[in-house]
């Protein structure tokens, strides 16, 4: 009968090797653990506050007038923009202007067909 010898499992190439491993991915918690509570006591993540040309509301009135014999039929809004749709007889007009300063982004001119 052959003679069984009992061998440390310690001692073996995989026991070294897992417990490497275990005490490598300790590590990288415990690592990762403290930049999350870094992070977060400075403030990492917190959105900024918009800029303030988009954020404010201007607060000077803007006031513009027509031509005469032009009417406003419409008006729609997009953020910071104001774009009015008026008409003179035949001619359309689509004014787009910018509520942060009142200027005029686009005036685009149309004509109806014959």
């Amino acid at each position: 009968m052959p003679e069984v010898t009992e061998s440390d499992p310690k001692a073996t190439t995989g026991y070294r090797l897992a417990l490497g491993a275990v005490i490598l991915l300790g590590a990288l918690i415990v690592i990762g653990v403290g930049v999350l509570i870094f992070g977060v006591m400075q403030g990492w993540g917190h959105k900024s506050a918009p800029p303030a040309a988009t954020s404010a509301v201007s607060t000077k009135p803007i006031s513009m007038s027509l031509a005469p014999g032009f009417r406003i039929l419409s008006s729609d809004t997009q953020p910071g923009r104001l774009i009015l749709h008026v008409r003179n007889g035949d001619q359309d007009e689509f004014i787009i202007i910018d509520l942060n300063d009142g200027h005029v982004v686009a005036d685009i001119h149309a004509e109806a067909p014959p």
